[in-house]
């Protein structure tokens, strides 16, 4: 037998079964979890190589416009990721909002000067590298 049966039967006596009940609660999905976003970023190569990140570490992220192609700096607890591309500027927001879950690597050598002025994000380079502890 339960051991809360007696604490569930007079909950029931009260007409509210459901108050207090810690394992409702905990599967119970509330309003915070259906608007869910992503705790982590992927990153993509095309040979196949994926490496994922907790946005929980994230501690600040850079955009920098300038020549050619833009730049997003990505700056976690352990970790410091570059993205080179075009059209970045989106990207950049959705990274802000936590929004991202995915972020895929386009070589250069399959894209042409028309699919680079579509507003569309393409990402040409990913870099990540380990931030040295002192």
């Amino acid at each position: 037998m339960n051991p809360n049966f007696k604490l569930r039967f007079d909950q029931m006596k009260e007409s509210n079964p459901a108050e207090n009940s810690n394992e409702k609660q905990m599967l119970a999905p509330t309003n915070e979890y259906s608007l869910a976003r992503p705790l982590n970023l992927c990153l993509r190569w095309p040979e196949g190589k994926c490496f994922f990140l907790n946005y929980a570490y994230l501690v600040a992220g850079e955009f920098t416009t300038g020549g050619e192609q833009n730049e997003i700096t990505l700056y976690f607890s352990d970790y410091t990721v570059r993205l080179k591309g075009y059209e970045l500027e989106p990207m950049f927001l959705g990274l802000l909002d936590h929004l991202l879950s995915q972020v895929e690597l386009t070589e250069a050598r399959y894209l042409t000067t028309q699919n680079q002025d579509t507003g569309v994000p393409i990402v040409t380079e990913i870099e990540v590298e380990v931030v040295e502890k002192s």
